[in-house]
C-alpha cells in the first residue's frame, strides 16, 4: 500500500487537510509568537527568575511588544528601521 497522490484523493479529503493544516500552524505560530513571554512571565512569578536584556529591560516585556514592533515593519514595507531583537 503506497502513500496516496494528489490525484488518488478526493477533493473533501484535500480540503481537510488544507483545513486542519492552517488550525495546526496557526496555533504553532500562536503559541511561539506568545510561548517566550508566557515561560518567562511563569518563571518570574513561580521561580524568581526574570532576565534582562543588555540594556536592563526585561527580557518578558520586550517579548510581549515584539509582535507589534513587527507588523509596524511589515505595514512600512521595510522602510523603518527595524525592531531590537528579543
Amino acid at each position: 500500500m503506497g502513500a496516496a497522490t494528489d490525484s488518488d484523493m478526493g477533493f473533501g479529503t484535500r480540503l481537510v487537510r488544507v483545513i486542519v493544516s492552517i488550525v495546526v500552524l496557526t496555533g504553532v505560530t500562536v503559541v511561539l509568537g506568545y510561548g517566550g513571554w508566557i515561560v518567562l512571565s511563569l518563571t518570574a512569578t513561580i521561580g524568581g527568575y526574570d532576565p534582562k536584556t543588555a540594556d536592563g529591560e526585561l527580557l518578558r516585556e520586550r517579548l510581549l511588544e515584539w509582535p507589534d514592533r513587527n507588523r509596524e515593519v511589515m505595514r512600512s514595507n521595510g522602510r523603518t528601521s527595524l525592531p531590537l531583537r528579543p
